[in-house]
């Protein structure tokens, strides 16, 4: 019974670890406007910061500031925009950047980058 015991508190300690080592990092900051939503950020493996903004990481690095970033094993970076990476790198600065297994930038309009690299400005 004490082994049985033993064996589950130690596999459910490990378990603990491991889900606490595969943790990333999040900051979410938000201004208390009553009429906007509330923001945050989530981070599975990697960091995620959002400021007024929202941003989900997922091994990779996402950062929003009054817009939303996702990066999925990459990095996203959002100004007043929306950015997305999905193995790959994302900027937008009042635009909207995707990129797909490449960067995509954009600086007040619309990038999509599969398997290369996109910028547009206005």
């Amino acid at each position: 019974m004490r082994s049985s015991i033993a064996k589950l508190t130690t596999a459910t300690f490990l378990t603990g670890l491991a889900l606490f080592g595969a943790a990333g990092t999040a900051a979410a900051h938000e201004h208390g406007h009553h009429h906007e939503h509330p923001h945050g950020a989530i981070a599975f493996g990697g960091d995620s910061v959002a400021i007024d903004g929202d941003a989900v990481a997922v091994e990779g690095d996402a950062w929003a500031v009054h817009g939303n970033a996702l990066a999925v094993d990459g990095d996203a970076v959002a100004l007043d925009g929306s950015a997305a990476a999905l193995g790959g790198d994302a900027w937008a600065t009042g635009g909207d950047a995707l990129a797909v297994e490449g960067d995509a930038g954009s600086r007040g309009g619309s990038a999509l980058a599969i398997d290369g690299d996109a910028f547009s400005a206005e």
